[in-house]
């Protein structure tokens, strides 16, 4: 963040004409840092931390080889581009560096554009959609089935990576050279993943069910290599998953219990869980009671006026972006916001600078956090592995001098829109595309962002998606009532339930995966797999996982687990919320109503899902 930090000191230099011989030297420590980052340092850390090589060495070359292709494609395209540029007489030796700052800052302006667009609206939405708990609610229900579907493939593909371990392990002979690296990885498997590679000594393992390039892992060390690393995102997967589970189980536990507290009108808790009646250990603090008494009565207020602040200052961005091409008069908000300081001293001018850079820093970096390609740069709290905190920190850097010189615009602080003011420091040392063979590219582009806002506060996405690809993929999918929100409010009742049993958050999908194994492998290999209810619920079967064994049968006769009574309107809504059509519409004995499901759980999914 070196970069976002000196932009309000090149700022105040610039407007006191008190120049700063420092912030030269820093701008070329900062960008420079950051580019070698970007391109040379993490990248080699991304692919060295994953790599499944057992040798400082060998990883250290896989790394190299690896991003060796992915530069030797981008550098012969740039080298074509440079040569076209020469051929044409565009660009010279002296001006070959401009070119690439400019090439590298172009398209960090036209991603950074994107990113934002969408951030600049969706963060007042979701601001103003956090003040309503019900409709939080769903969208916690959602998550929670699409992350215990996620759950569950990473499950099938962790069970086949230990199968492999312990198929490859068993043919192995006692004196092979590469028996020792095999014994890493399944060192590695008993550490780090919960079905353990031993468990499976006492069951039968249908070998046989294995592909034929499956047992030939242990052929040679790249062989090995390349199982390890397979292992490695096998658990890193099923662990990242199951992270997002938990947290979306106890977000929605957090909200119905902030919404029960609302309708009833009591505060007296100071957990969440203990409103529902459920205990889940936790260290308890003297400010917990104020802080559960302020999320159940002004934070929805709170949140509503930071949302119309948010929304406030979106428009002031956008109609700073939109009014780029007009050097004068200046229309931009934030440059006469700067300008037109009563005091203007140095900390009032930074102030005024850095805040609208951080809004519009939060807006890139909040889109480029949820995009998880390929659950590759996936952030989960406490189960984020190092190459997703290396290609997010990789972008980070890539992004942030476009950002800076795209806000340098807004403010009307660089040569090509400045009207009678000196430039920065930093744009003086920036490239200005007038050596490229697109003119005013900077001034212009950011124009897009008007389009980009309205296609996203419209939900245009999902109509373009749905044109060119199957509707099932949708761009906004936290809105959505399908079968993933009916299977995650079925999850949420099974794990109050089970918490309410002393059962961790998780274990109602698969009660911990290796000590649920049968250990009676004559048993295992007469009889066909069991069916778990994670199993049942998605209609897969689990080769190793044995199903939790029911309880609290009278809360599965009545569909009622602890906390299900709810009082007054929005009690009623909850009761709508939770069941569904199939709610009864008669009152308790108090004469308070009462939530009364015509079908069980099971029922509720048979509903959802047609009986499958």
């Amino acid at each position: 963040m070196g970069v976002v930090a000196l932009v309000p000191l090149d700022v105040w230099a610039t407007l006191t004409k008190q120049p700063v011989e420092a912030v030269g030297i820093l701008w070329d420590i900062t960008y420079w840092s950051t580019q070698g980052a970007t391109w040379i340092v993490l990248p080699f850390y991304q692919v060295y931390s994953e790599a499944g090589d057992f040798t400082v060495r060998s990883r250290c070359w896989t790394s190299i080889k690896e991003n060796m292709l992915l530069y030797g494609v981008v550098g012969t395209l740039a080298a074509f581009g440079v040569g076209m540029l020469f051929a044409f007489q565009r660009v010279t030796l002296d001006t070959l560096m401009g070119v690439g700052i400019g090439i590298s800052n172009t398209f960090g302006l036209v991603v950074g554009i994107l990113l934002m667009g969408y951030g600049l609206v969706e963060i007042p939405k979701q601001m103003w959609k956090s003040g309503n708990p019900v409709l939080m609610l769903k969208q916690c229900a959602h998550k929670c089935g699409r992350h215990a579907e996620a759950v569950m493939k990473s499950t099938s593909e962790l069970e086949t990576v230990i199968t492999i371990i312990y198929a490859n392990q068993r043919q192995m002979r006692r004196h092979d050279a590469l028996h020792k690296y095999m014994d890493v990885v399944a060192s590695y498997a008993e550490t780090h993943s919960p079905i353990k590679p031993s468990l499976l000594a006492t069951r039968t393992v249908d070998i046989e069910g294995l592909r034929a390039e499956d047992l030939e892992y242990n052929y040679d060390l790249e062989g090995l290599a390349i199982l390890r690393r397979r292992l490695f995102w096998a658990v890193a997967d099923y662990k990242g998953f199951r992270a997002m589970y938990e947290k979306a189980i106890l977000d929605a536990f957090e909200l119905e219990a902030i919404a029960k507290a609302r309708s009833l009108r009591e505060y007296t808790s100071t957990q969440p869980t203990e409103a529902i009646g459920v205990s889940i250990a936790r260290r308890k603090w003297p400010w917990d009671r104020y802080l559960w008494i302020y999320k159940c009565t002004a934070r929805s207020y709170v949140n509503k006026v930071f949302a119309v602040i948010f929304v406030m200052t979106s428009l002031c961005i956008v109609w700073g972006e939109a009014t780029i091409p007009v050097p004068s008069p200046d229309l931009s908000p934030f440059s006469h916001m700067i300008r037109d300081l009563d005091r203007p001293d140095q900390i009032s001018i930074q102030i005024v600078t850095l805040l609208p850079l951080v809004y519009i820093c939060s807006c890139m970096y909040y889109t480029l956090f949820r995009i998880n390609a390929f659950n590759y740069n996936k952030l989960v709290p406490h189960a984020t592995v190092g190459p997703a905190l290396m290609q997010n920190g990789m972008l980070m850097c890539r992004f942030a001098a476009p950002t800076c010189w795209n806000f340098y615009h807004i403010i009307r602080m660089t040569k090509d829109v400045c009207n009678g003011c000196d430039p920065t420091v930093f744009s003086q040392k920036m490239s200005t595309m007038d050596v490229l063979p697109v003119s005013n590219f900077n001034t212009w582009l950011p124009v897009a962002l008007v389009a980009m806002c309205a296609i996203t506060a419209f939900n245009m996405w999902d109509m373009l998606l749905q044109c060119c690809t199957s509707p099932r993929y949708r761009f906004t999918v936290d809105d959505v009532d399908d079968a993933y929100t009916e299977k995650g409010r079925l999850l949420i009742r099974r794990e109050q339930d089970a918490a309410t049993r002393g059962l961790a958050i998780g274990e109602v999908l698969h009660a911990t995966l290796g000590s649920s194994i049968d250990d009676d492998s004559s048993a295992a290999a007469t009889s066909p797999p069991k069916r778990s209810f994670f199993g049942r619920l998605f209609g897969k079967k689990s080769t190793l996982l044995e199903p939790e064994a029911p309880q609290g049968t009278a809360a599965k006769q009545s569909g009622s687990p602890p906390g299900s009574r709810w009082v007054g309107s929005r009690g009623a809504e909850l009761g709508r919320f939770f069941g569904g059509s199939k709610t009864s519409d008669q009152g308790g004995g108090d004469g308070r109503p009462s939530r009364g499901p015509v079908s069980s759980l099971d029922g509720i999914f048979a509903d959802a899902t047609g009986g499958k």
